[in-house]
Formats: C-alpha cells, structure tokens, sequence
C-alpha cells in the first residue's frame, strides 16, 4: 500500500488512505478475498519484490521526506511518511504474525 500511496502522492493525487479501524479491517478483508486462493509461493514471491521495492523507496526518498509532518500532502497533519512506513510494514508484520499463530495452534490441536 505504501508504495502505490506514495506513488499516487507524487503525481499530485490523494491515495485513498483508512483513516479508522473499521476502514483498515475492511480493506485487510477484500485483501483477503482477493488473495486467498493463491499459493504461499506466489504470495511469498509477491511479498519479497514489495519488500525489495520499499527498501529502494527507502533509499531514494530524502531524509527530510521520512521525518516531516505535513511533509507529503497526503500523509495529513499528524503523520510522516516513516509513519505510514511502520504501520504497513513492521507494526503489520507484528499483527498479522500473532494471528498466524493463533491459527497455527488451532491447527495442530485439531490434529491431535
């Protein structure tokens, strides 16, 4: 998501952004639908190129870019671009991790 808002950003448009719980939960779950049929190893290769795509995004973007509220129009008043960064990578990860989990216990009590 990153990479396409501030992609959208750049060409002066404004990415449709979740601004609530609800709106972040809405878009996890047409991600969901959208992808769950697909193969660990297609959404494994997908997820290796976004993640080398945000690493050269990290690279070319200016320092200043990443620290300064109001900085890009569309991060809005409060949030810095290393702001929106953290919240679709690491702290996403985070989320996402304790939930496999959760699944992956069910899973092997299932089969016990």
């Amino acid at each position: 998501m990153n990479l396409d808002w501030y992609a959208t950003g750049l060409r002066g448009e404004t990415p449709e952004i979740p601004r609530t719980w609800r709106d972040i939960r809405e878009v996890n779950d047409r991600i969901y639908r959208k992808h769950r049929r697909r193969s660990l190893k297609a959404a494994l290769a997908d997820y290796r190129a976004s993640h080398q795509k945000m690493l050269e995004l990290i690279e070319r973007v200016p320092d200043r870019d990443f620290a300064a509220v109001g900085r890009l129009a569309w991060t809005g008043p409060t949030w810095t671009l290393s702001d929106c960064i953290g919240w679709n990578t690491a702290s996403h990860y985070r989320w996402a991790r304790k939930h496999l989990r959760k699944w992956l216990r069910a899973q092997t009590k299932a089969k016990r």
